[in-house]
């Protein structure tokens, strides 16, 4: 019941932030021209990136096993 109400509680604060920041950004990648698009779309890809980077590196590191290394599957 309390990871229920919390979960509501974080989206309805994600909602809040979301309508507050509908404005457009300009972002410049390394190549090419600046691309407008809003505040929320920009944190999102960001998030996204780290996340993805995050996984890979988790997975490079622990060499892409899974479970105990005891032969047990």
């Amino acid at each position: 019941m309390l990871r229920l109400i919390l979960s509501l509680i974080f989206a309805i604060l994600l909602l809040i932030f979301t309508s507050q920041n509908m404005h457009g950004v300009e972002v410049r990648f390394v190549f090419g021209e600046a691309v407008e698009m809003p505040v929320i779309l920009a944190l999102a890809g960001a998030f996204i990136a780290g996340f993805a980077l995050a996984v890979f590196y988790f997975i490079v590191r622990t060499g892409g096993k899974k479970g105990r290394d005891d032969g047990d599957y």
